[in-house]
């Protein structure tokens, strides 16, 4: 009896854990959970590309033609991982695997010249695209999705930072990675044109060295109170006649360069201000990475700004930082902080201004056919007191690049490209100086010091035993 009844206990048990085992299973059909744990995140995918598959509202389809046993055949695992992942977050996108081999016909359909193509198809387009990695594939849904690339407006005439040039202080991979993000990037002189170009969904003013003249501050007044969006980048010790233009926003910028303590800590200078304070907004939403900006200004909102006008800061330094005013001792390398002439940290570096929308007829200056930004619109101007923080030099530490970019992004109404870490921005790895010195000692002193130290005691312990 005792032994039957064992038996019976024991079957029940078994059949009650299978039960428990399917039913897990069935769940995890219906509702998979995957999670990452290696340290690099090798299977997730980037912020930016979570917010844009967010938008997929319509079925994407995925083929990727790539043979059974030919060339490339042996990425179809990594490539089935990383569609594996998009399919995840979005069940909209579907993929499959076609051999071109024995699928000729729509080989030949798709026009692919190449093993590995994948093409996507939804949104009543189609993109191609020929390496399969993240940006390729998220770029390509980009595109499907988009009714039109926007277009951002790079203002020239005053000395501003070049485009296309390869140096060190130009914007040349600001641009790519603007590009990168699908926005359509040129240039306009407001001396050779009339207006703001009517398509612009931004304009970016990126280190003027000359004074903008008061023809061009006009057209720029016009633009932002028909809901124009600016992006105005100031260093400091130019003359740029901004002063008063700035002043109708409630922001001032004061003759000074800004000296931050804390900047030792990531073996960079005085003078290149480290910002890891960000203000409540969407453009620093969930942003903690530090950014630097190499001879900074102070941008400071007014205390009672115009009506119709809100200022926030989006960026200051720490208390540890001051915006030096005797650019003597400065250039000496002798400033310090004085409390009756120099203003104690935190300081604003970067401010957001909102004009709110006016419904009036075009200003003075603003031509009749010119089409404004629609009726109802806010105006946004955001004031940096710096650009070289967009250089080719910076844009690639720490959080610069991406900053940069959602600034940007908001500015051009593309809140689904705001993120904190894009996969097109390569950031060096930047060590302090007491890293620097830490690895310094350790690869090129001791560990040497070590193995020859081992090697004399194993040398002699021969000898002894000789």
């Amino acid at each position: 009896m005792n032994k039957w009844a064992y038996g019976t206990n024991t079957i029940v048990s078994t059949v009650i854990f299978i039960g428990i085992l399917v039913l897990l299973v069935l769940i995890a059909e219906q509702k998979p959970l995957r999670v990452d744990l290696t340290q690099t995140r090798s299977f997730s995918l980037s912020g930016q590309t979570r917010n844009i598959l967010k938008e997929i509202d319509k079925p994407v389809e995925v083929k990727v033609f790539i043979s059974a046993s030919g060339p490339g055949a042996q990425n179809k695992d990594k490539i089935k991982d990383l569609l594996d992942t998009y399919s995840y977050n979005n069940k909209n996108i579907k993929y499959e695997f076609i051999d071109p081999d024995t699928r000729p016909e729509l080989t030949r359909q798709y026009d692919v010249k190449t093993y590995g193509t994948i093409v996507l198809e939804g949104y009543g387009k189609k993109q191609t695209v020929q390496t399969a990695d993240e940006q390729s594939i998220t770029n390509a849904l980009l595109k499907l999705s988009r009714k039109e690339q926007k277009k951002i407006y790079f203002l020239s005439g005053h000395g501003e930072h070049s485009l296309s040039a390869d140096e060190r202080d130009s914007f040349s991979n600001a641009k790519s990675a603007l590009e990168k993000d699908l926005f359509v990037i040129s240039e306009f002189n407001l001396l050779e044109q009339e207006d703001i170009p009517a398509d612009a969904a931004a304009v970016i003013i990126a280190g003027p060295r000359k004074e903008i003249p008061q023809r061009e501050q006009q057209i720029l007044k016009n633009y932002l109170a028909h809901g124009g969006k600016v992006m105005l980048m100031l260093d400091p010790l130019t003359q740029t006649g901004l002063n008063d233009f700035l002043k109708c926003y409630g922001i001032q910028i004061d003759e000074d360069v800004v000296v931050d303590r804390l900047s030792r800590l990531f073996g960079a200078s005085e003078r290149v201000p480290v910002v890891m304070e960000y203000g409540e907004h969407k453009i620093t939403d969930n942003f903690a990475e530090p950014t630097f900006y190499p001879d900074a200004r102070s941008v400071v909102p007014s205390k009672k700004p115009p009506e119709g006008i809100d200022v926030q800061v989006l960026a200051s330094t720490s208390q540890n930082s001051w915006a030096e005013r005797n650019m003597e001792a400065l250039n000496e390398g002798k400033a310090v902080f004085d409390k009756d002439k120099d203003m104690a940290g935190p300081i604003p570096l970067v401010v957001l201004a909102t004009i709110k929308a006016q419904q009036n007829q075009p200003d003075e200056g603003q031509k009749k056919d010119n089409t404004p930004p629609p009726a109802g619109q806010e105006g946004i101007l955001v004031v940096a007191g710096n650009s070289l923080f967009a250089s080719n030099s910076y844009f690639g530490q720490y959080g610069n690049g991406d900053f940069f970019l959602n600034t940007v992004s908001f500015l051009a109404d593309e809140s689904n490209m705001i993120t904190f870490d894009r996969p097109n921005i390569s950031k060096p790895l930047m060590l302090t100086r007491a890293q620097a010195t830490m690895i310094f000692w350790i690869v090129l002193i001791i560990v040497p010091l070590c193995v020859l130290v081992a090697g004399i005691a194993v040398y002699r312990v021969r000898r002894t035993q000789r």
